[in-house]
């Protein structure tokens, strides 16, 4: 009787071996296959344009040229969405304080833009301080 518990044991252990092996896989296939398609889309911002508008007060200052404008978009919108979340948090902080040049805003109305079109950040806000939607924000008092 007990011969016939151990070889029932026994295939019970095979049968759940076999099985996880099967899963694990399967599971490994569709992990890699997600993996590379959340990749490819995160890669894909291709939506997202540059918009001149949004850095007239630095053309009407004299801050910025269009190119310049340009250059910084096309590195901020490289970033992830993430960083761009986390450098407008600091970069609202320091223009509050006084505390950016120019060149540091120029960049941070970049990242407004990008992060209004990726909609990752609240559009509310974004006009507040950078008037990315037609208002006119807070920014160009602090030009």
């Amino acid at each position: 009787m007990t011969v016939d518990w151990v070889v029932l044991s026994a295939a019970s252990v095979a049968m759940s071996i076999a099985t996880a092996g099967v899963l694990t896989g399967g599971l490994d296939a569709m992990v890699s296959r997600l993996d590379a398609e959340l990749r490819d889309q995160q890669m894909s911002d291709s939506f997202v344009r540059f918009t001149s508008a949004h850095f007239e007060p630095f053309y009407e200052r004299g801050l910025a040229t269009p190119e310049q404008a340009l250059e910084a978009f096309d590195a901020i919108n490289l970033m992830m969405n993430q960083e761009i979340i986390d450098w407008l948090e600091a970069g609202i902080a320091q223009l509050q304080a006084g505390q950016l040049t120019p060149e540091d805003m120029l960049y941070l109305t970049a990242m407004a833009s990008v992060a209004r079109q990726r909609n990752i950040i609240d559009a509310q806000i974004l006009d507040q301080y950078f008037g990315v939607d037609g208002g006119t924000g807070s920014l160009e008092s602090y030009l």
